[in-house]
């Protein structure tokens, strides 16, 4: 017999992993809907704990009290007083142990001392309503890695997506845990691809894995046929040229019986039957919409919009060439934070200013400070200009990563956006989605 094989895992890790949605889809390639069922998780456990936490204080305190108020009625009222206030304490203390912050008051956010401070001013309490993070009060309840881990998500889920996707199946959970432990060691940063594929070369792929599930989810999320029959086309007859005059009845006849020759009719029928002119459709040409020579007619500002591998950097090529023929006198002024040298072929010889770097291997305030020298660079150059932001997402990433910077590069995108025309600027910016809260502007800008 086949001696059977021990499990991987213990009690404990395979409650661990039942903490997280099915690994199996995430295997199976459906990874950005399986980050996203991860993060919305982690929020909805920070929002239970939260409320947990606050009612908790509320049943404690109202128990204290009233049994400090009603002592006189009955004996027992000063013990439930002393057990609520026991209970009310450890709920404090275990708030302040979680979030670092005394709160002893139910259902008031932020810190008790700055909550105080600023009741007495309107202003303060204007300023302290403004600079109150909703979501960062939120994540302090949950524990220490599930923080990191929102934040890993919130801010790069698109880089681990494209991590992600390039790891076979098998092996994407035990990667996603790899990045997050060295994002959390990196303080925001991620490792490179090449380190990544070298680690997991040495890793096996995991027992504990259910590949029938992986199997069946991957064929029930395969582009379904509708079952839309396709057209079918009919082949009309070559019309031959009418040589003799035909009376109504004739034309009638061999409208009516378009396949019947002399022999089906018999020979004294033959010489009554002639040929017609059969109408065929023509359909309309097809016009073929020009969209390179749209965006180079006239420069102005834009949003580009494509997931990885979409075609962004070889239409934006086309583009450029475009726009040298029509303007030759812009200046092209390209910011690569990517760095990939695989795609230089789009923009070498192109660009009039060619800037490259790799801000995924450099600290956020590396990065801020990179892309502002561009700006600075940029807007140093006289005449009419364009200038490009490729990797949006990812610079507006390291942006908020930066205390106070992301005020900064929203300030540019709307300078750009709402008075740059006149003065001759144009700025388009590249993003692998359409959500331009990322970005720290609106939609409507």
């Amino acid at each position: 017999m086949q001696q059977q094989i021990p499990m991987l895992g213990t009690k404990e890790t395979a409650l661990l992993r039942d903490d997280y949605p099915s690994i199996e889809y995430l295997e199976a390639g459906n990874t950005a809907s399986w980050l996203q069922e991860r993060q919305d998780q982690l929020l909805v456990r920070a929002r239970d704990e939260r409320n947990g936490m606050n009612l908790a204080k509320f049943i404690t305190l109202a128990t204290a009290l009233t049994g400090a108020v009603c002592y006189a009625t009955s004996p027992l009222a000063p013990i439930g007083a002393v057990v609520a206030s026991v209970g009310y304490l450890w709920s404090i203390v275990q708030d302040l142990n979680d979030t670092h912050q005394f709160a002893p008051i139910p259902f008031i956010r932020g810190d008790f001392f700055s909550f105080l401070s600023a009741m007495g001013d309107s202003a303060a309490r204007d300023e302290y309503n403004a600079h109150f993070n909703e979501l960062a009060d939120l994540m302090l309840h949950l524990e220490p890695m599930e923080k990191y881990e929102f934040a890993m998500l919130k801010q790069c889920s698109h880089v681990v997506c494209e991590y992600l996707n390039a790891v076979e199946p098998g092996k994407r959970f035990y990667a996603y845990r790899w990045l997050l432990d060295w994002f959390i060691q990196l303080r925001g940063q991620f490792p490179t691809r090449e380190q990544l594929s070298g680690h997991l070369a040495q890793v096996s792929v995991d027992p504990r894995v259910n590949y029938q599930q992986v199997t069946a989810i991957q064929e029930a999320t395969k582009p379904q046929n509708l079952g839309i029959p396709e057209a079918r086309f009919a082949k009309l007859p070559t019309p031959v040229p009418q040589t003799t005059q035909t009376s109504a009845q004739q034309i009638h006849s061999n409208e009516a019986y378009p396949l019947l020759n002399s022999e089906s009719l018999g020979a004294d029928a033959s010489h009554t039957l002639t040929n017609t002119d059969i109408s065929t459709y023509t359909t309309k040409p097809q016009v073929q919409y020009d969209l390179i020579g749209h965006i180079a007619k006239k420069v102005t500002n834009m949003l580009w919009v494509g997931v990885p591998g979409s075609g962004k950097g070889i239409t934006i090529s086309n583009a450029i060439d475009a726009i040298k023929r029509l303007h030759p006198d812009i200046h092209i002024f390209y910011i690569d934070p990517k760095g990939d040298e695989k795609e230089t072929g789009y923009f070498k010889g192109r660009v009039d200013t060619f800037k490259r770097a790799k801000i995924l291997e450099m600290s956020p305030v590396e990065a801020v400070k990179w892309v502002k020298e561009c700006f600075t660079e940029f807007q140093n150059i006289p005449g009419s200009k364009l200038i490009i932001l490729d990797e949006g997402t990812a610079v507006c990433s390291k942006f908020k990563n930066t205390k106070g910077e992301i005020g900064w590069l929203k300030d540019k995108i709307i300078s750009y956006c709402s008075c740059g025309d006149s003065s001759g600027w144009h700025f388009w910016i590249v993003v692998q989605n359409p959500h331009t809260d990322d970005l720290g502007i609106s939609g409507g800008l």
